[in-house]
């Protein structure tokens, strides 16, 4: 008889979870507490139009490693093409002036030189450092667990990274301000954008130097069909493999008994057992909520009292009755706007135009999103937030038109998503959509899934991994079959 695994939560950590539990011979459950998959790598419709929430990039679009776990989850195929759009984004002051960032990272080091000459040295010792911390090699042994790692590919591994471990190191325990001043910019145009765009005090260096280097690689495209594709084509492997997904389905509790995981309990009342529990959803939930706070490990109570969560994300989409074509997929706009009662120094207006699965035909979908943040809807109540949703629609509105002159008259619908809307859907903590902000202080660790005094429970998902995203989510799914795995062939 087959050993049974509950998986809770239907986000790509958990689908991960599912499709590789089917694979290595394991019966899987999913209980999923929205009525789609994917958690934050969602999308939704209204009127036609497709809403993306999630994807802008996507590592591993092309080639290696996270590739082929892509391909593994049937989230990737030769049959999904991948949009690579000649400009990654287009960043706006308040002056009008425009300064691009490409997706060729080649391309972008000449127009970077065309407009700051007197930076050539500067500009040149910045594309070094990008190059050195590409992670184009084989990573196949990264690819598992820790525990199952061998000794002699790691080491071959560490040597191949050799190249990128100093700048790692070093720009590891910066942030992104540090290292734009670090390089010396002399031009006040490019200096002033540079900064402007990587202005967060914590966001670490390397993370965005990591960013850049996939750029270079040709391998962070967007995949056509955006977020909610991504998730039900995993899905749809998971299903051909024999796997449950039971969506409506939220868990109150995870049931303990004699130090060992033995099931779930439901909001409905149902109980349902199974050998094994892999919790791949909001990580605060489950420590203090479906664990009643009994297992607090150390290194996940110094994350919530120290680690900066990633503030919460505004987006107001638009189903515009008209083709709008542009160049780049977003504009960044350094302007500073009150939206609502949120004051913000910046914020997004994203065009689908290159999906066509985003709207019908001569339409386009666009969204405008902004950071707000939490305090501001904690303890908003029916009435005011419904005033407050109202207001931003109308402030939105005004801001598109003024990036798109004469727009209004095309608007067709107008969809609003809060925070709030996302802690509805996701049950995710103070709506950190990506979990915990990575910063100098945090970029070289990770929180252990393994919780100790409690068997046969592993945890997954991003919040293991400051920074959060995609290929973490899905790789501690795996990582977490093949822990039991082995634990059952032992």
């Amino acid at each position: 008889m087959k050993s049974k695994i509950i998986l809770i939560g239907g986000g790509i950590a958990g689908l991960s979870a599912g499709v590789f539990g089917q694979k290595y011979g394991f019966e899987t459950e999913i209980f999923e507490m929205h009525t789609a998959p994917g958690g934050q790598c969602t999308a939704w419709k209204r009127k036609g139009y497709m809403f993306d929430y999630c994807i802008e990039w996507l590592m591993g679009s092309s080639s290696g490693s996270i590739n082929t776990l892509w391909k593994q989850l049937g989230a990737l195929s030769e049959d999904v093409p991948i949009i690579d759009p000649e400009v990654f984004i287009r960043n706006v002051n308040s002056e009008g002036q425009e300064f691009l960032i490409y997706k060729d990272m080649q391309k972008w080091q000449t127009y970077l030189k065309s407009i700051a000459p007197e930076d050539e040295e500067a500009i040149s010792r910045m594309f070094s450092i990008i190059n050195k911390v590409s992670l184009s090699g084989d990573m196949d042994e990264m690819m598992k667990p820790q525990s199952l790692r061998r000794t002699l590919p790691m080491l071959k591994f560490y040597l191949m990274m050799l190249p990128a471990i100093i700048p790692i190191i070093k720009y590891g325990k910066k942030n992104c301000g540090q290292f734009i001043k670090e390089m010396g910019f002399k031009n006040e145009f490019l200096r002033n954008f540079m900064e402007k765009i990587y202005s967060d005090e914590n966001f670490s260096a390397i993370a965005f130097l990591m960013m850049l280097s996939l750029f270079k690689d040709h391998n962070a495209g967007y995949p056509a069909g955006g977020s909610l594709n991504f998730a039900l084509r995993i899905l749809n492997e998971y299903q051909k493999l024999g796997g449950t997904l039971s969506a409506g389905k939220k868990v109150e509790k995870i049931l303990v008994e004699e130090g060992k995981a033995v099931g779930v309990a439901l909001s409905d009342g149902t109980i349902h057992k199974s050998d094994y529990v892999i919790a791949a959803c909001d990580l605060h939930r489950v420590i203090y909520d479906m664990l009643d706070g009994q297992y607090i490990p150390e290194d996940i109570k110094h994350a919530f009292e120290n680690w900066q969560l990633f503030k919460p994300l505004v987006q107001v989409s638009f189903g515009i009755n008209k083709e709008i074509k542009e160049k780049q997929m977003m504009n960044n706009y350094l302007v500073p706007a009150k939206i609502g009662s949120t004051e913000t120094d910046s914020y997004i207006i994203a065009n689908y135009s290159y999906d066509p699965a985003m709207a019908p035909e001569e339409k386009t979908a666009m969204v405008l999103r902004f950071g707000s943040p939490y305090e501001i809807w904690e303890h908003l109540e029916k009435n005011s937030y419904k005033k407050e949703k109202e207001k931003i629609e109308e402030d939105a509105i005004n801001l598109l038109e003024k990036a798109y002159p004469d727009i209004k008259e095309f608007i067709e619908v107008v969809d609003v998503a809060t925070p709030l809307t996302d802690m509805k859907y996701t049950g995710v903590y103070q709506a950190a959509y990506e979990g915990f902000m990575p910063t100098k202080s945090n970029m070289n660790k990770t929180i252990n899934p393994i919780i100790k005094g409690l068997d046969n429970f592993i945890l997954a998902g991003q919040w293991l991994f400051p920074g959060g995203g995609l290929p973490p989510s899905a790789l501690s799914g795996k990582w977490a079959i093949e822990v039991f795995y082995k634990k059952e062939k032992s």
